[in-house]
C-alpha cells in the first residue's frame, strides 16, 4: 500500500506574507528589503485568514525564504530572529503552524544550491517523497519563486509585491 501524498503551500515570506521596504522607504543606514527590527515587521492584510484557510483546506505550510548575508555583519541573526518569531508567534496564536522555514543565507554571488530558484533546501527532504505535486503550490511575489515551482513541477500562485495576500486555488 502506498503513502497518501501531503499537500504543501511553499510560501516566500517578504513581500508576500510581511511588508518588504523598498529602496524608497529605506532609510540612511538601512539596508535595503531587510526586515531587521520589530518595527519593521508589518503582516500583509489578508495574510492570517488566506494561510487559515490553506491549513482548513489540508495544506501543511512551509515558509521558504532567500535572506541576503543573514548571520553576516551587516544582517545579525538576533537582527532577523525578532521579527522573525514575533511573525511566527502572531500566526501560531492564530492557529498557523509552519511545518518547517528553510531559509537560504547566501548571497547571490554565492553561487549555491539552496538560494531560490534552485531547489537545494528542498531536493533532500524526505517530505518531498510523498508531496501531491498536482495540488501542492509555491505562493511568492517574485520571478525567482515562478521559477523555483517550475523547476518543483508545482503550481505558481502569485501574490504582487506588498499587497492583498489572496489565494485562489
Amino acid at each position: 500500500m502506498s503513502e497518501q501524498l501531503t499537500k504543501y503551500a511553499f510560501i516566500d515570506r517578504d513581500g508576500t506574507l510581511i511588508h518588504e521596504p523598498t529602496l524608497k522607504e529605506t532609510k540612511p543606514g538601512d539596508v535595503p528589503y531587510q526586515i531587521d527590527s520589530l518595527g519593521k515587521l508589518k503582516i500583509l492584510p489578508g495574510v492570517i485568514n488566506g494561510l487559515q484557510k490553506l491549513v482548513a483546506a489540508g495544506y501543511r505550510l512551509v515558509m521558504i525564504s532567500n535572506q541576503d548575508g543573514l548571520g553576516a555583519e551587516i544582517f545579525p541573526r538576533p537582527s532577523f530572529d525578532s521579527p522573525q518569531n514575533k511573525l511566527l508567534e502572531i500566526c501560531e496564536d492564530s492557529g498557523i503552524i509552519f511545518e518547517m522555514i528553510l531559509i537560504c543565507t547566501h548571497l547571490p554571488v554565492d553561487d549555491c544550491n539552496c538560494r531560490k530558484p534552485k531547489t537545494g533546501l528542498v531536493d533532500n527532504l524526505p517530505m518531498m517523497e510523498n508531496i501531491d505535486r498536482v495540488n501542492s503550490v509555491v505562493i511568492g511575489n517574485s520571478h525567482t519563486d515562478k521559477k523555483f515551482a517550475e523547476k518543483l513541477g508545482l503550481k505558481f500562485v502569485e501574490i504582487k509585491t506588498n499587497t492583498t495576500f489572496k489565494v485562489i486555488l
